[in-house]
């Protein structure tokens, strides 16, 4: 989905300073750079709290960081939860007892390029939590293979919010498990592992199978939405905090 080629990288290394810094650490994931800096978090915790025939529930913890030429500063940590399921994955925040998920479109096709790259840190998180690091940092640059290679199939045109009572309601309530009747034999099934980085098809534009047409995003979030995400500022950084601002909910500062 991103020209990922070494000239491409030089020149994107010149724009933004940050983005020439390497991995010194394997266990840190970058996702979304600005011209101040990447944000970048790593993996504290993911607890397998409940699963369904669509899906595994982690219940997660983070720790996120600001890197940038001046370094790379912590930022805290993060209580979330992931939705890994290869129809309906999902990052959910909570604040005051209420969720909001943000749903991930592998396969958009109704949504720009600078989108796209304005939710990597949410592609980061995802991939990584559900898949391990590796994934993770792949899907930054290339959503779209990384999800084919790992056979995700996923009908929406583009990524959305969606606010929900309580985590535990993105699972399908007519075949929910608990975390102690056959959760980890569900999980058994779900690939672990990313083909290696060469494997990984290149990107196209290719069709999405014909499923129900979702419901648009409205750009300019109401405030109630903005009210619920304002709090996991160190989830993801900026693409959490950017829905204080009603009108920038996937802008980057």
């Amino acid at each position: 989905m991103f020209d990922a080629s070494p000239a491409h990288c030089a020149r994107a290394c010149s724009l933004y300073p940050a983005l020439a810094q390497t991995y010194t650490r394997s266990d840190i994931v970058r996702g979304l750079c600005q011209p101040d800096g990447c944000d970048e978090f790593t993996i504290l915790r993911a607890d397998r709290i409940a699963a369904s025939d669509e899906g595994t529930l982690l219940k997660t913890r983070v720790r996120t960081f600001h890197a940038s030429r001046a370094g790379r500063h912590e930022r805290g940590e993060q209580d979330g939860y992931v939705f890994c399921s290869r129809f309906k994955p999902a990052v959910m925040a909570e604040r005051a007892g209420r969720t909001m998920a943000f749903y991930l479109a592998p396969s958009a096709t109704a949504e720009s390029r600078e989108r796209i790259r304005q939710n990597a840190s949410f592609h980061a998180l995802y991939f990584s939590l559900c898949h391990g690091t590796e994934a993770g940092q792949a899907a930054v640059h290339n959503l779209t293979g990384v999800a084919r290679s790992l056979g995700y199939q996923v009908a929406l045109a583009q990524s959305k919010l969606q606010p929900l009572a309580r985590a535990e309601d993105i699972l399908s309530s007519s075949s929910r498990q608990s975390a102690d009747a056959g959760l980890d034999r569900g999980l058994e099934e779900r690939p672990e592992q990313l083909v290696p980085p060469r494997a990984v098809p290149p990107s196209s534009s290719a069709t999405v199978e014909a499923r129900p047409v979702p419901q648009p995003i409205p750009p300019n979030p109401v405030q109630e939405e903005a009210g619920i995400m304002a709090a996991p500022r160190q989830l993801t950084n900026r693409m959490f905090d950017a829905l204080d601002e009603v009108g920038d909910w996937v802008l980057g500062r």
